[in-house]
């Protein structure tokens, strides 16, 4: 958010008012409280991706009926789908419910049942919230063996890479389908050793398939799919593995602006990477809890927690690191992920010499990452860099360079299948409507609105 910009609080549509206000689906009405507490029209517009004069029509009574322009508003401020009549429709949704914005006292519940699975608990809250399946048509072998398992472990390294190269979308559905198959194996005979090794491929699959859930916007799908993969984890006593997925459910976490619950999500995690004398994990938790602390504006804890993953990396060995735990070895992805922690800490900042400091930083942040980064670096995640890239470079307005990088990433997004991405263009369009008397920056916004419009259709296509 830029300095010019009014903050939206975590939760700011948790007000009666303004409850009865979205379940209306009221555009306007939503518009016309934003106006009474600072925003313009043009803030409006580039939060939300729209003209100053769309913004215009609507609060003069045009009445928003399309369901994905909808969708794009209710993500764009914030606003939980649920309360808007809106489900995640981004992939067909789990089999047996229909995805839903959680309630807090939902968000309790869950973090209980989490903590419950993470303590060596499967209790009857848990299963409420694992995922379920119709019985399937291919039958499993009646015995398996290590063949088997590494036919679990091949699809998840394949469908991971198109997951890094091309977005969650690209992959869920063939995840979710092989998934379907290989998870009936855990009822096949086996001995002890097959059995356990079977149970932490299903469980790193599951994981795998949760955050391609988590990459295409659907929450819900990937909160039900990642504690599986924990349930799965805890039972085959993988604690790294364990681990692995307590980090990526605070990432859930900090997607729906929750950063409280997230850190109880990583600070669970740090017990099981401890428990695993994981280094890697370890890192990559308090790298995480950064991030965190940056939603919640806390800079010392950001430096704290930076520098405890930097200290934990030095003392991981790469040539022993799990396959779950890849991130930050390769080169560029640490750096990538501090453009990320001040990125959020410009956003977030209320201080507008702090903004710009912390926006300084994640130019130089971001820029680096990308001169780090080889082929072998997914695809996505140099676009992310971009994208932050191009965000703070308009913030602390080196404005031509800044345009110029973002026209280019708004067409790597267009060809990532990738919620998150999309996602991420408000951002630009947020710190471009800071210079509404740039030509160039308006011409911007509008190719930011319609491209993430049509990135959104073919997300859900």
């Amino acid at each position: 958010m830029t300095a010019s910009q009014p903050p939206l609080d975590s939760g700011w549509w948790d007000r009666p008012e303004l409850r009865a206000v979205l379940a209306r689906r009221d555009v306007a009405g939503v518009f016309r409280w934003m106006q009474r507490h600072g925003w313009s029209q043009t803030q409006i517009g580039a939060r939300t991706c729209q003209s100053q004069g769309e913004v215009s029509e609507i609060l003069k009574g045009r009445q928003v009926k399309a369901y994905d322009v909808l969708e794009r508003i209710a993500d764009a401020l914030e606003i939980p789908r649920g309360l808007m009549g809106l489900a995640y429709s981004a992939t067909s949704q789990s089999d047996s419910d229909e995805t839903h914005e959680l309630t807090i006292e939902d968000r309790r519940n869950f973090a209980g049942a989490v903590a419950s699975v993470a303590f060596g608990s499967v209790n009857d809250e848990a299963k409420k919230w694992l995922p379920q399946f119709s019985n399937g048509v291919a039958a499993v072998p009646s015995v398996i063996t290590d063949s088997d398992v590494q036919q679990v472990v091949s699809m998840t390294v394949q469908l991971r890479k198109v997951d890094q190269r091309y977005g969650g979308g690209a992959a869920v559905d063939a995840a979710r389908g092989f998934y379907g198959y290989a998870r009936r194996m855990i009822h096949s005979t086996a001995d002890a050793q097959t059995h356990r090794e079977l149970k932490i491929s299903l469980a790193d699959f599951s994981s795998m398939l949760g955050w391609s859930f988590h990459d295409i916007g659907d929450q819900s799908s990937a909160r039900r799919f990642l504690m599986n993969a924990l349930v799965l984890a805890k039972g085959a006593d993988e604690p790294s593995l364990a681990s692995s997925t307590l980090y990526r459910l605070g990432r859930v976490s900090m997607q729906e602006a929750q950063p409280v619950e997230a850190l109880k999500m990583l600070q669970l995690g740090q017990l099981a990477a401890q428990d695993a004398g994981d280094p890697a994990e370890v890192a990559r938790l308090h790298a995480n809890e950064a991030l965190a602390y940056a939603m919640l504006g806390k800079h010392d804890h950001v430096k704290d927690c930076l520098a405890r993953a930097v200290h934990e990396m030095g003392r991981a060995d790469k040539s022993r690191v799990s396959p779950w735990t890849t991130l930050y070895f390769t080169p560029g992805d640490y750096t990538g992920h501090q453009a990320l922690v001040y990125n959020s800490l410009a956003s977030y900042a209320k201080d507008p010499r702090q903004s710009r400091e912390y926006a300084e930083r994640a130019v130089a942040f971001s820029q680096q990452a990308l001169d780090e980064s080889g082929e072998d670096r997914p695809r996505r995640s140099r676009t992310f860099d971009r994208i932050i890239l191009s965000t703070n470079l308009l913030r602390t307005d080196e404005v031509d360079s800044g345009i110029a990088i973002a026209h280019s990433v708004v067409t790597e997004t267009q060809n990532l299948r990738s919620g998150r991405g999309i996602s991420r263009l408000a951002e630009i369009a947020t710190a471009a409507s800071g210079l509404s008397d740039n030509p160039d920056a308006k011409d911007l916004m509008h190719q930011l609105a319609f491209a993430r419009n049509t990135a959104l259709k073919a997300l859900t296509a």
